[in-house]
């Protein structure tokens, strides 16, 4: 900084003296030949003056004797102490430019002048002049050239300008001079104005690399009523303040911390680019991840190697919204996590998402609980089908004539029908849930194309949609295909697209669509229908769970149909999602990973 200061001064200084130097100079000159020339013109003056009385008296006069004559006097009086300036040169020249007369030179052997600038100003009538250089003398000479009309002449005189080059020599020695002072003066002011500068400085420059290295006490002692005593009082009071938030920052983040990692489920947070910025010692145990605070930074594909978890975060800061699934993580031992994924809100309140946090819920013994439960049920519904059975024969034969009153009895045997067909169907899906849950994996196992399956299944259902004035539709890619059990995916989209149907309104659509992007295979079932709360999409896939439980029975439903699909979908390692608005109609989004 000291450096730089002296430099700046030096810089000035040079530049300021040279300046004034250069300008002192020319202003000299400019004076210098100014002096000369009003000699000259007086010089031609009395020339003029001589020549006049001579024609006056009717005289002849030799020009060339008249300029020797007129030199010598003229030199006598010098124009200054230089030898070299006591010489006139006198020309005389007629207007056509002929030399008639001349003191120095031979005047036969010199050329016509008209092409000479002083010359042909004065031919013009006005006083010319003109300054050129002598290769013979070495110096520049001062032309100046009258136009005498009485006699019909020219009278030019020249003298050597031999004073600019003392002049330049001068001005060149005295701004040498003023530089050298000036630089001496410059280092003494410099070290003393860049030393009151430079002091502080040091000082804030110590003191910042103190509160960097956490010592956030440290203040500047710095006495001045100027702009740096100012700025020293900011910078302690900034000081100040950052320890107090530093000391608030610390006590929040242990609360934080220590209520975090006493949650019982797991808390990943992750940044825009998937680096980890947060996560809870459970979370560590559930991913056997041995040191939680050196993961921070980390990129969270790196450290927990799920790819459908990593699938859950991106989606949910693609789409900004929150969301839940459920994974089955493992070995040695698998565990069943509920992942629910949430955007983290930009701070500067822009639509773009600054990350996701991912709530990692461990489900395993619920599931196990609910496996428990559906065991149960399975042997309920099989000590059931015998009793309905006969319930079903007995109907039979009451409806061939047994009861007297045939009314009365027609209508209760129509109802004990419709429950025992009730009952029948709730077996069967029972049976079926059961039967999906209680399999890891499936069998008959095979690579189908879906769009003859789909077909199949609307071909099927396409009876129950002209009931309703339903419009069944697809769009079905050709090359879709999985790797599943053929009767399982038809028993998936049977239970999907009848479910759009029972819950469409008249006239309504229905429409399927199959399509492959970015390594998974997608089905879409979407209907114009009457839609689902936002408060209920989180649970209509479980068991038994009816969103509007009178309806669900008066159209014949379970409550176990997208139950029985979700499991579908877990079977073959997929995921399902559904968008739907109150009143406007539902989507259901099927992925499978293609193999």
């Amino acid at each position: 900084m000291r450096k730089k200061i002296f430099l700046y001064y030096v810089v000035l200084i040079v530049i300021a003296v040279s300046v004034t130097g250069f300008f002192t100079s020319q202003i000299a000159q400019k004076f210098y030949k100014y002096e000369v020339e009003e000699k000259l013109k007086t010089a031609s003056t009395m020339i003029e003056y001589y020549i006049g009385e001579k024609l006056n008296q009717n005289r002849k006069i030799d020009y060339n004797e008249t300029a020797h004559i007129l030199s010598t006097v003229l030199s006598k009086a010098p124009l200054s102490n230089t030898t070299h300036e006591n010489t006139y040169r006198i020309t005389f020249i007629d207007f056509k430019g002929n030399v008639l007369g001349e003191s120095d030179t031979n005047y036969h052997k010199m050329p016509n002048h008209s092409d000479r600038k002083e010359i042909q100003e004065a031919i013009k009538g006005k006083v010319g002049k003109d300054i050129r250089f002598s290769q013979t003398m070495g110096y520049d000479h001062l032309y100046v050239a009258t136009p005498f009309q009485k006699a019909g002449i020219i009278v030019r005189i020249s003298v050597p300008l031999v004073q600019l080059k003392n002049i330049d020599r001068i001005i060149f020695y005295y701004t040498i001079i003023s530089i050298l002072a000036g630089l001496f003066i410059t280092t003494l002011l410099a070290l003393r104005f860049s030393s009151s500068i430079t002091k502080p400085i040091n000082e804030f420059i110590l003191m910042a690399k103190e509160i960097s290295n956490g010592n956030y006490s440290k203040r500047v002692d710095i006495k001045s009523n100027y702009e740096l005593g100012q700025l020293a009082e900011s910078f302690n009071g900034m000081a100040s303040e950052l320890e107090k938030s530093i000391e608030s920052m610390r006590d929040k983040n242990i609360k934080v911390d220590s209520i975090i990692n006493s949650m019982t489920s797991g808390i990943v947070a992750v940044d825009s680019k998937f680096k980890i910025i947060l996560i809870n010692s459970k979370a560590c145990e559930m991913f056997n991840i041995s040191n939680g605070p050196g993961a921070i930074d980390i990129n969270i594909i790196e450290l927990i190697r799920n790819n459908r978890i990593n699938l859950f975060l991106k989606e949910t800061m693609d789409q900004n919204i929150p969301d839940v699934n459920e994974i089955i993580i493992g070995p040695p031992e698998d565990k069943v996590l509920r992942i629910l994924t949430s955007p983290i809100k930009s701070p500067d309140l822009s639509n773009k998402n600054a990350g996701a946090i991912a709530t990692i819920q461990d489900i395993t013994n619920i599931k196990k609980l609910e496996q428990i439960r559906t065991e149960f049920v399975s042997n309920v519904t099989h000590e059931l089908k015998t009793p309905l059975t006969s319930i079903r024969g007995f109907i039979e034969t009451l409806k061939n004539g047994a009861i007297n009153d045939k009314n009365v009895a027609d209508k209760f045997m129509e109802i004990i029908d419709i429950e025992a067909e009730r009952l029948s169907m709730l077996i069967n899906d029972i049976l079926q849930l059961s039967e999906i849950e209680s399999k890891q994996k499936d069998i008959h196992i095979g690579t189908y194309n879906l769009k003859p399956i789909i077909q199949e299944t609307i071909e099927i259902l396409q009876g129950l949609a002209k009931k309703k004035d339903i419009s069944l539709t697809h769009d079905l890619d050709d090359e879709v295909k999985i790797i599943a059990n053929k009767d399982r995916i038809k028993q998936m989209m049977i239970n999907l697209i009848d479910n759009a149907i029972k819950y469409n309104v008249e006239g309504g659509s229905v429409h399927v669509k199959t399509f492959k992007s970015e390594g998974s295979l997608s089905i879409i079932v979407k209907d114009t229908g009457i839609g689902i709360e936002e408060e209920h999409l989180i649970r209509i896939f479980e068991r038994f769970y009816r969103v509007d439980k009178g309806r669900s029975r008066n159209l014949g439903g379970t409550g176990l149909g997208l139950s029985i699909v979700k499991h579908i979908v877990n079977l073959y390692n997929g995921d399902i999602k559904v968008n739907s608005t109150l009143g406007k109609g539902s989507e259901f989004i099927i992925r499978f990973p293609v193999n």
